[in-house]
C-alpha cells in the first residue's frame, strides 16, 4: 500500500490549503496517509550565516520524514502573490539539507484561496 504525506505551506491555525490537502489524502484509494502541520516545525529564517551554525533540528525532522512517504500532497497558501514565508523557509532549509526535496517521488501540487486570484501565482514558479 502507498503511503502518502499531505501538508499545506502555511502556518495558518485555520488553514484552507491543510483542509485541500487532507481532503485530497481522504480521497485517495488504497492508499495511507498522514497529515502533518508546518507550525510543528519551528525553525529560524534561513540564511547562510544560521547555515553556518548547523541545520536545525525541525529542519533535519521534516527532511528526515519525507523519505518514509511514496509521494506528497502540499497546497500552497497564497500570501501577497507568491507562496507562504513559512513554506519557502522549511524548503530552503530541506534543499540545504537534501537536495532533491521531494526525492524525484510524485507530488500533487494544489493551491486554494479565498482572493479572486486563487492559487494562481503560487504555480508561476514551479512551471
Amino acid at each position: 500500500m502507498k503511503k502518502i504525506l499531505a501538508f499545506a505551506g502555511s502556518t495558518s491555525s485555520t488553514s484552507i490549503n491543510k483542509k485541500l490537502a487532507a481532503f485530497a489524502a481522504e480521497n485517495l484509494e488504497n492508499t495511507s496517509f498522514d497529515v502533518i502541520d508546518l507550525r510543528d516545525f519551528e525553525m529560524p529564517i534561513y540564511s547562510i550565516d544560521e547555515e553556518e551554525n548547523g541545520f536545525p533540528e525541525q529542519a533535519k525532522r521534516f527532511t528526515s520524514l519525507l523519505d518514509n512517504y511514496d509521494g506528497f500532497i502540499l497546497s500552497l497558501a497564497e500570501h501577497n502573490g507568491s507562496y507562504a514565508a513559512a513554506f519557502k523557509n522549511i524548503y530552503d532549509w530541506s534543499s540545504r539539507i537534501e537536495a532533491t526535496v521531494f526525492r524525484d517521488k510524485p507530488l500533487l501540487l494544489l493551491a486554494t484561496s479565498p482572493g479572486s486570484m486563487g492559487g494562481e501565482i503560487c504555480f508561476g514558479s514551479w512551471s
